[in-house]
């Protein structure tokens, strides 16, 4: 049996009762906005898998009550009440209700120009898509994301990407009870080799010198780094490197090769390089731009 009423669609049957919002979002929200697509709750009566593939979308889901799997590829993974499962939908995927404990679960599908962006950036700090014992931070901003649907009030997309922007925030910068994050102990050391970076930028690191000085391989320091923070070493020291420039370019009137020189790159034309790639305009230009 299927009803509808402004907006809200439920849907109820042998398998599951669910009860769902679907969104089309306007030429504003597809350019500038992350958006929803569709956001919902259903309670499961009995086990059913019904793969997905090749959605243009990312979908979130919250486990409320019971347990039960998500099957990315090929690979199964268990969730039980209050874990959330963040999901890329462009590649296959299912997820099925245990069959002694049906689950009750919240979901959201969204989506937006910079998402696979930010999805890149989740799987590099996220070992697992199952983040155990997320329910606590994820939900509330959920059950506002649902209210806020509901409403449909003026501005709702701006509100609604406002609570996915948050969504997407916690789901990089929290660290779950499960879910294969790192250590306390290898979580310090990452936030001191960063400190180390922030602090010697100018001078010649190397990623040999950089291992032994923190006792780590570098391989998996180079692993481990991009997991933590979004960005290889090597990117972190050039965007020290470049804050350390804009700085001297706007507030002094050293020559642009002496900057170079103090942000540890000997070759003005590299400096210059670098400088371009990073903000679209040569150095001088972004030196005469902020000052006029």
């Amino acid at each position: 049996m299927e009803t509808q009423e402004a907006g809200l669609k439920t849907v109820e049957n042998a398998y599951m009762e669910s009860r769902r919002i679907l969104r089309t979002p306007s030429a504003l929200a597809r350019e500038a906005l992350l958006y929803v697509q569709e956001i919902g709750e259903m309670t499961c009566k009995e086990p059913r898998q019904n793969w997905r593939n090749s959605l243009d979308s990312y979908l979130l889901i919250l486990v409320e009550e019971g347990c039960g799997t998500v099957t990315v590829g090929e690979e199964t993974l268990a969730l039980q009440e209050g874990d959330v499962a963040f999901l890329d939908c462009h590649q296959p995927y299912s997820h099925c209700c245990d069959a002694r404990e049906p689950w009750k679960i919240l979901w959201v599908h969204w989506n937006g120009q910079v998402m696979p962006h930010l999805y890149e950036v989740f799987r590099q700090r996220n070992v697992s898509v199952v983040l155990g014992g997320a329910a606590d931070w994820v939900e509330p901003v959920l059950l506002r994301l649902e209210s806020i649907a509901r409403e449909e009030a003026p501005d709702y997309e701006l509100y609604e990407s406002e609570c996915l922007t948050q969504l997407m925030t916690l789901l990089l910068t929290k660290k779950p009870e499960r879910g294969g994050h790192a250590s306390g102990e290898t979580l310090q050391k990452w936030e001191q080799i960063h400190q180390y970076l922030e602090e010697h930028f100018a001078e010649k690191i190397t990623l040999e010198d950089l291992g032994k000085r923190f006792s780590v391989s570098k391989y998996y320091m180079l692993r481990g780094f991009k997991r933590r923070y979004g960005v290889t070493i090597v990117q972190f020291i050039n965007q020290c490197r470049m804050n350390y420039a804009k700085n001297e370019l706007r507030f002094t009137d050293k020559q642009i090769d002496t900057i170079a020189e103090e942000c540890g790159i000997h070759d003005s034309s590299y400096f210059n390089r670098i400088f371009r790639t990073t903000e679209g305009i040569s150095a001088g230009a972004y030196r005469r731009q902020w000052r006029n």
